[in-house]
């Protein structure tokens, strides 16, 4: 099937999702295209409920071969659209559910995220604090610290657990290669295997169940990516990129890891390449077209099947351009600039729209947001974050957006946007 047939197809599902999600062919679906279509913001459903049901009518199709999906699954329903009751009484006696040993992460829900790095401003007091932001009391509660100091570190959220990897210690400057894992249940970081190299810079996201980490700084600038699998605590190197790169985009798409633009050290880069973990192999700047500008510190997502990349720095200027790359016509589009130039900002994909928060005009860092709306083609300001911050990474975890802190000043407790799966008014 033709990568146009099979976005028809994606397409399809989603907008019909209720009535599709009843059909033969949809209990035949493999676990990671069920897992992809869950997780989309055009997803169309009445309520959210539709979709936990549908994971146990996929689960008990196949009971015996599927239970254990529930881990990969249930992350994508977003439970926080769903009436508090449901879950405690549906959702959390429900039998797939109990008996799953990451069932623990739901009694989380109570309308609390997690977020990370909130410390005084000073060289010496390390980057280890963890807060908490209730949504019912709208009061931020310090949590148990990370277990290392970290400064321009990389961070990614899998099945429930928030991952920090790499960066270096403030107090000292030491660049690390050590990761460590929040656990919700327990509330505690605690280490995991360290990575292969010592990276700062670096760019990560995650596929198939495991972390990937791409580029960064050490000694040099870095061309290396590894993978963390969870289920073995292990670091694997992968087939090198074939540019090095920091200050770097990185996203999952259609099963590749495509790295993006980020500096070599003398420029800032414009090409991009994409790995294919099939086989191992990285797709460089002769397969896939170069963006229209070239940025480092910009940030990247993926929404209707498209690579948004936004902001950044080139050429000693700051960008307030964007641009997305569709993969069907290996072509980079301009679209409406962002209404204020950005760099070392956090960029994610929310409600079918791109949220572009925080980072530095240059002179000084934001606490401005803006969305952006691919059928108007416009940007729209919203309520600004209580701190200014650059330097930071933008997650959507347990449904409301999540900031976290990597500026090495005026360190401030993440922000919280909320919102539904349902589009923007």
């Amino acid at each position: 099937m033709s990568a146009s047939s099979l976005y028809e197809a994606f397409h399809f599902i989603c907008e019909n999702f209720e009535e599709v999600s009843f059909c033969v062919e949809f209990l035949q679906l493999a676990e990671q295209e069920l897992a992809e279509i869950l997780g989309q913001d055009d997803l169309t459903v009445t309520q959210e409920s539709t979709v936990y049901q549908s994971v146990l009518r996929w689960i008990n199709h196949m009971p015996e071969e599927r239970q254990g999906a529930i881990s990969t699954l249930l992350p994508k329903v977003r439970l926080g659209l769903m009436d508090k009751r449901y879950i405690t009484d549906i959702v959390l006696n429900n039998d797939v559910v109990k008996t799953n040993p990451e069932s623990h992460l739901l009694s989380g829900i109570n309308n609390t995220l997690f977020c990370c790095l909130h410390t005084h401003p000073s060289w010496t007091n390390p980057c280890i604090r963890v807060w908490r932001f209730n949504l019912v009391t709208h009061t931020w509660q310090e949590m148990s610290p990370m277990q290392e100091s970290r400064y321009l570190m990389s961070v990614a959220v899998l099945k429930g657990y928030i991952y920090a990897m790499g960066g270096y210690r403030n107090d000292d400057g030491t660049s690390l290669r050590t990761a460590e894992r929040y656990q919700p249940n327990i509330n505690q970081w605690t280490f995991i295997a360290s990575m292969n190299e010592e990276r700062i810079r670096a760019s990560c996201t995650t596929l198939n169940n495991k972390i990937y980490i791409c580029g960064g700084r050490s000694n040099e600038v870095l061309n290396t990516a590894e993978y963390y699998n969870p289920d073995t605590n292990q670091w694997t190197l992968i087939t090198p990129m074939e540019t090095p790169r920091y200050d770097l985009g990185v996203v999952a798409y259609m099963g590749h890891i495509f790295a993006v633009g980020g500096s070599d050290g003398f420029r800032d880069l414009s090409s991009a390449e994409a790995y294919d973990p099939v086989t191992n192999t990285w797709y460089d700047w002769t397969f896939i077209a170069s963006m229209n500008k070239g940025r480092s510190y910009a940030s990247c997502t993926t929404l209707n099947n498209k690579i948004y990349i936004c902001g950044g720095w080139s050429n000693y200027r700051v960008l307030n351009t964007a641009e997305y790359y569709n993969p069907d016509t290996n072509q980079w589009t301009l679209i409406t600039p962002m209404g204020t130039p950005r760099y070392k900002l956090g960029v994610v994909a929310y409600m079918g729209h791109i949220f572009a928060v925080g980072g530095s005009n240059g002179s000084r860092r934001l606490s401005s947001a803006e969305y952006y709306n691919p059928h108007t083609n416009q940007w729209t300001l919203i309520t600004p974050m209580g701190t200014p911050r650059s330097g930071l990474g933008v997650v959507a975890y347990m449904e409301p957006i999540l900031t976290f802190r990597t500026e090495v000043f005026n360190r401030g407790s993440a922000e919280v946007l909320q919102g539904g799966r349902e589009s923007f008014g």
